[in-house]
């Protein structure tokens, strides 16, 4: 039985009481969530400095190749750091390895502070990009195995929503703070997350995988709120069963026999997990592919080159707001209504904001007088980033999370968080060439095509999770059902 089913059973916690500590584990592991969106929304306000006159650095502005390195190799070290933070999550476990994720963060705020090379930058964003690796790995599997099945996709979308808090904290201390001491301050973040993370316990499913079953039941009544009475002991039993059976039920090969030790390709056998992988695949392909990253790292420039009469940092700040609103309206949704519905709706529309963008950068680039409509670059941008928030972008790691297979949720994690960086990698590095060779227009439609992309693929290939437990979302794999 799941916590969900448990907790609808007589004598079960009051839902406000059972889940402050489930809530709590979230925002606590969030926190360095908060800290990667600082880091990512770092470029956006000082890279036109670094590019300028006033450029920080020792030798000078940076040229635009080395602009471009600095934008794009975030994802490089975000791909090497996938593997490395997969193999940590199997060996040290999950708690451990985020814990880990302060590490590079740190270091890379320390190269920004005392660094006055283009070198040190280079070196900065690789260290952003290893930490980015392991919190988009390893947020979205803690939450998703410490979280009961009714409150699953709130605390899930928590991910998004302290990353965009994280951005627009960078765009208004980049707007109004020097560039070193920006850094000063943000570097206190991660910091922060290893003081206030360590009292949190080890998920339940990673401790019964290790055999620590005591171990587990003590993770699970903490983050339960279970007490000694018989009731709760009960519950906790009953809970305790179904992960037990669950990782039982994980450890049985193809043809029916249990399999102990590590994880290798040959556990992608099951249709199961073999279709949770390529879903996974394709969900993090379209998320990149959309342009929402890429639209966040170069917010600023695309303002001013719209030729937008806003100042773009303040076009960043209020766009970073919006973000954050829909964030929040994610976590509102997401339990509430069909993800199907969310994901579907949410991608059309973001799809039908990127065309309008793109159509007004056509008529600028035919010389047509768009001055009356000059508010179409922030309006437009801005309705795209709240509607993606909402749930084309928190959902990928929602629904990724929940679709692979407990046993290889780690390697299957890491193999789409590693294709995800690598699309984004290309988007982040090539999108000013893209936008030399197509336009800013053509760019914008190209997005829009893969949100309406986005929208069928849902529709046509993923189940819905909500609700469902773990099990139960297997089982829709499995038997191709849909709603």
């Amino acid at each position: 039985m799941t916590a969900e089913k448990a907790s609808n059973s007589p004598g079960s916690l009051k839902p406000d009481r059972k889940i402050v500590k489930l809530y709590l584990a979230a925002i606590g592991a969030n926190i360095i969530s908060l800290s990667l969106g600082t880091a990512i929304g770092w470029l956006s306000p000082f890279l036109p400095l670094l590019i300028s006159h006033d450029s920080p650095l020792e030798h000078g502005p940076v040229t635009d190749i080395q602009a471009t390195w600095i934008a794009s190799l975030l994802c490089i070290g975000a791909f090497f750091g996938t593997f490395l933070f997969g193999w940590s999550a199997e060996r040290f476990g999950r708690k451990m390895s985020l814990l880990a994720t302060a590490l590079p963060l740190v270091g890379f705020w320390a190269c920004v502070a005392f660094g006055s090379s283009v070198e040190l930058l280079y070196t900065a964003r690789l260290l952003a990009g290893l930490g980015a690796a392991g919190v988009f790995l390893l947020v979205p599997m803690y939450i998703t195995e410490i979280a009961e099945d009714r409150i699953r996709g709130t605390l899930g979308s928590f991910f998004i929503l302290f990353l965009n808090i994280g951005t627009l904290v960078s765009f208004v201390m980049g707007s109004y703070l020097s560039y070193h001491l920006t850094a000063y301050i943000l570097c206190t973040l991660p910091i922060a997350y290893l003081a206030v993370f360590i009292q949190f316990p080890e998920t339940p499913q990673y401790l019964i995988r290790c055999n620590r079953v005591r171990d587990a039941e003590c993770s699970l009544k903490y983050l339960r709120g279970y007490t000694s009475t018989p009731d709760h002991l009960e519950m906790l039993r009953t809970e305790m069963d179904g992960l037990l059976q669950m990782q039982v039920t994980g450890e049985k090969s193809a043809d029916g026999t249990t399999e102990q030790g590590g994880i290798s390709l040959s556990d992608f056998a099951s249709p199961s997990a073999r279709k949770a992988l390529l879903i996974g695949l394709v969900l993090v392909s379209l998320n990149q592919l959309s342009g929402c990253f890429a639209l966040i790292n170069y917010t600023a420039q695309i303002f001013a080159d719209a030729g937008s009469d806003l100042d773009p940092n303040m076009a960043a700040i209020i766009v970073g707001a919006i973000q954050i609103i829909g964030s929040y309206g994610s976590t509102i949704v997401v339990d509430r209504c069909q993800r199907k519905h969310v994901y579907i709706a949410t991608s059309f529309l973001a799809a039908i904001g990127l065309f309008a963008m793109g159509t007004h950068g056509y008529l600028k680039s035919q010389r047509i007088d768009v001055s009356a409509i000059n508010w179409i670059p922030v309006a437009s941008l801005s309705f795209v980033i709240f509607i993606a928030s909402v749930g084309l972008l928190p959902l990928t790691f929602v629904i990724l999370s929940e679709i692979l297979p407990p046993k290889v949720r780690s390697l299957g994690g890491s193999l789409c968080t590693a294709f995800l960086w690598t699309i984004s990698f290309l988007v982040v590095k090539y999108y000013p060439v893209m936008v030399e060779l197509v336009g800013l227009h053509g760019c914008m439609w190209m997005f829009s095509a893969v949100c309406l992309s986005a929208g069928l693929f849902n529709a046509i290939v993923i189940p819905e999770t909500r609700g469902r437990s773990i099990e139960q979302i297997i089982h829709a794999m499995e038997n191709d059902i849909k709603s």
